[in-house]
């Protein structure tokens, strides 16, 4: 392993190590915060009906008289083929909550959906819903991260995004809860 390989780690594992205690004082500020009342309505009111304006009126006669002519014939027109749209796209993924605990691996509902499949320009973005800290990393938890993309820690309720401008399979994995794993196909 080469000097520059153990810097990297070591940095990666220092900026791990900053996030989580970042990720627990932020949970311990959370959780002590002053709890602050909802305010509470006393009296609603209906909205009222404006009276149709003098346009409306004229639009509605013709609306009538057209109604009591003949019907027209109708003129078949050649049917145009629907395109699908090729507008790149933005795909959801969720981190759940309760996934910062070994568990969710078990039921494939670390990342949700676990497995997302997506055209070449499409984008996926990842939404923290979890009160911990994540990352999403290209690569595994075996062989590490393949430095396609990584989010860095994406605090509760943040997210990330990447845009996949080439086909093929991604795996990617939490580098904070390695048990957290998930792919993204691209076609």
């Amino acid at each position: 392993m080469t000097s520059m390989d153990k810097a990297a780690i070591a940095f990666s594992i220092a900026i791990v190590a900053v996030g989580v205690g970042f990720a627990f004082y932020a949970g311990h500020v959370q959780n002590n915060a002053p709890v602050v009342p909802a305010p509470v309505m006393t009296k609603t009111e209906m909205p009222k009906m404006q009276a149709p304006t003098t346009t409306e009126k004229t639009v509605k006669i013709k609306e009538e008289v057209k109604m009591e002519e003949k019907p027209a014939v109708p003129v078949e027109e050649p049917a145009v083929p629907v395109e699908e749209s090729s507008a790149p796209k933005t795909v959801s993924v969720t981190i759940p909550t309760g996934s910062s605990s070994p568990g969710c691996e078990t039921s494939n509902a670390c990342y949700l959906p676990a497995s997302t499949t997506i055209n070449v320009g499409d984008t996926v973005e990842w939404k923290n819903t979890d009160t911990a800290a994540h990352t999403v990393t290209g690569g595994s938890p075996s062989d590490g991260p393949s430095g396609v993309f990584d989010s860095s820690l994406i605090m509760a309720g943040a997210s990330f995004e990447n845009t996949f401008d080439e086909a093929g399979s991604y795996d990617y994995f939490c580098m904070v809860h390695p048990w957290m794993v998930g792919n993204v196909q691209v076609n």
